[in-house]
């Protein structure tokens, strides 16, 4: 657990320079991702996760962030039991192998999941794999999952979406069975902070010894660059045609965890709106639907480091309702695929 933080510090921490703004470094097709053509489904999305907070919670605002454009919530329709419709699989990002040991990202909305009768599944990736290593693993933990026909839907953090996107287009067949993907704070596409930290990663922390994860190459961060995922959704976008959802994390900067307060500020140099690792608008898929804007950083958003690891709570921003947040997003998945011709 130290090594494999003190490398995620590094990451985040080992330039010393400020993040350059978009005029100075990023290249013209970067700026089209401020107009993602995502779909806006924050109304319904707020409604399903309000409907399922305890009636003592902090007001539904505190979870979700209401920025100015969004649109009045809609009535609630009668609710579906959807354990019996869809399969759940839940997919980490980088770094993530490497920490397994003491937590897991989703490791309690998939006992909570499990407890409501869901078939969940956890397919674990490399923690320092390139896009390419991944889909190749998870083309092998999707083939081993049985015989189950319900459909499945997908949630990834951070660069498991890439790397569940990179399966989808290499291994078709194996993706059949999945409706929907969900990326919960996830890269898609990528971050500035790749852009800056890539040299220095790649020479001198991927190869760090880190307890349950092979070292990397440096590729698993040149695959978060921008550019890189910009030239993928050029190549791919057309071609895929499972449902693409968003759940962003921008927390208000006294709701990011101090152990991400520096990469916050970096990136705030750029916007404000960012969950210490991404930018608000890197977070939405070009051209799916966005599901709605969470108060929590890139780690509170699926992690529960503070249960797993008591000592880290004066470091951590984690009271997040996780399970409240992907069975919301369930519930709202249902009806944009019953809709669907």
């Amino acid at each position: 657990m130290i090594r494999g933080g003190v490398a995620a510090l590094l990451l985040a921490a080992c330039t010393a320079e400020p993040i350059a703004t978009p005029a100075d470094t990023r290249p013209p097709a970067a700026m089209s991702t401020m107009d993602t053509g995502a779909r806006d489904l924050r109304p319904l999305y707020r409604t399903e996760v309000c409907a399922r907070l305890p009636a003592d919670a902090l007001a539904c605002d505190a979870v979700l962030r209401r920025l100015p454009d969004e649109a009045p919530g809609q009535p609630r329709p009668a609710a579906t039991y959807l354990p019996s419709r869809y399969r759940v699989a839940l997919v980490p990002g980088l770094f993530a192998e490497c920490l397994e040991g003491v937590v897991r990202p989703f490791a309690d909305v998939e006992s909570d999941l499990r407890q409501a009768g869901f078939n969940v599944h956890y397919l674990s990736v490399f923690g320092r794999g390139s896009t390419a290593e991944n889909a190749e693993r998870l083309a092998r933990e999707f083939s081993a999952l049985g015989s189950d026909t319900r459909p499945l839907v997908v949630f990834a953090h951070s660069k498991g979406l890439p790397d569940v996107l990179e399966f989808v287009v290499r291994y078709p067949e194996g993706a059949r069975a999945i409706a929907a993907i969900v990326g919960v704070a996830g890269a898609a596409n990528g971050s500035p902070l790749a852009d800056e930290l890539y040299p220095v990663y790649r020479d001198w922390i991927a190869g760090l010894p880190l307890p349950g994860c092979k070292a990397g190459t440096g590729d698993e961060l040149r695959d978060l660059q921008r550019d890189v995922r910009l030239a993928w959704w050029q190549r791919h976008r057309s071609a895929l045609t499972i449902p693409l959802f968003s759940i962003v994390a921008a927390p208000r900067e006294e709701r990011v965890s101090p152990i991400l307060r520096l990469p916050y500020r970096k990136l705030a140099r750029v916007d404000p709106r960012n969950d210490g690792q991404l930018l608000w608008h890197d977070q939405i898929v070009p051209g799916g639907y966005l599901l709605g804007y969470v108060d929590a950083d890139h780690w509170g958003i699926v992690m529960p480091l503070s249960q797993a690891l008591p000592m880290a709570a004066a470091v951590v921003y984690d009271g997040v309702p996780r399970t409240t947040l992907v069975t919301g997003a369930l519930e709202v998945v249902n009806r944009v695929l019953a809709a669907a011709p």
